[in-house]
């Protein structure tokens, strides 16, 4: 019953399409659970920049952060990552498999979250106390990581599908995502590409893929942000905003992505594992056993 009412609140939360409803019904869920206190040092932010970055991040839909991911633990999660198996998000018939045998089909090649959550360089990045605060700050009550994301965006592909096209995530009424470069992105390898300031209008909310020319036409040109930037670089995006995983056509492009939400994701089945830790429990709830 608690999982089919998870899905009745993510489900119905979609069909609200109006920014200034889902901005009134958030701010009283968020009132209800409230903040807690987050301390501790960042890798990733200069502490007198997280209450600018906040402002940016609700503003324009994202934010680049200070510093890169250190090269050492960068580094840990490719070699821990080389063992693990992948499997198509978009076709799970084709099972798992290796990165040297991904099918042609395939466009984009994914980690399990259960192997991911147990990688310790990812765990602490996700709960970095300078990037909790930021999200604390921007979601207006303690986050929820819902979810740990990784995968390969092959190179190669004739045409660009699924999420490699425009499109909205509605995962939840707030959330935002981090999304670390594991790999160099020049604009051949697959950048991130962002609709500045897209994150709080009413345009274009039909929940469906959208062509170049449909979002340029609403947003103007100018406001297509495409992240061509070294690896370890770290940014947090408000992804109900416009976005999309352009199609790399030189080089593969890994990258890691983890997702912080008021709630729980209502379509995902959370089978939390149990890891030697000292990170918040309420924060890690969905991912780790106390």
């Amino acid at each position: 019953m608690k999982n089919f009412s998870k899905k009745i609140f993510f489900y119905g939360q979609r069909t609200i399409k109006s920014y200034g409803l889902r901005t009134s019904i958030t701010k009283i869920q968020a009132h209800k659970k409230g903040k807690i206190k987050i301390t501790g040092l960042s890798k990733f932010v200069d502490q007198n920049n997280e209450s600018e970055f906040t402002n940016i991040l609700s503003k324009d839909g994202y934010v680049e952060l200070d510093h890169l991911l250190d090269p050492k633990d960068l580094k840990e999660i490719k070699d821990y990552s080389s063992k693990l198996p992948l499997f198509d998000p978009f076709d799970r018939k084709l099972g798992h498999f290796e990165f040297s045998t991904i099918p042609n089909k395939t466009h984009v090649a994914n980690f399990s979250r259960q192997d991911l959550i147990k990688c310790t360089e990812i765990m602490n990045i996700a709960n970095d106390p300078g990037i909790l605060r930021i999200v604390q700050d921007f979601l207006g009550c303690t986050p929820t990581i819902s979810n740990v994301n990784m995968w390969w965006s092959k190179a190669g592909k004739e045409q660009a599908k699924d999420a490699q096209l425009f499109h909205r995530d509605v995962d939840d009424l707030k959330f935002c995502k981090l999304f670390i470069y594991l790999t160099d992105v020049g604009t051949n390898d697959g950048p991130h590409t962002y609709v500045k300031g897209s994150s709080s209008t009413n345009k274009l909310t039909t929940i469906r893929r959208y062509q170049d020319s449909e979002v340029i036409e609403q947003f103007g040109e100018d406001n297509i942000i495409s992240f061509t930037r070294p690896k370890g670089s770290c940014f947090l995006v408000d992804t109900y905003g416009f976005h999309k995983g352009t199609l790399p056509i030189e080089n593969d492009r890994l990258l890691l992505q983890i997702q912080y939400s008021i709630n729980p994701v209502g379509i995902e089945n959370y089978k939390p594992v149990k890891i030697s830790n000292n990170y918040n429990s309420y924060i890690n709830r969905l991912l780790l056993k106390n």
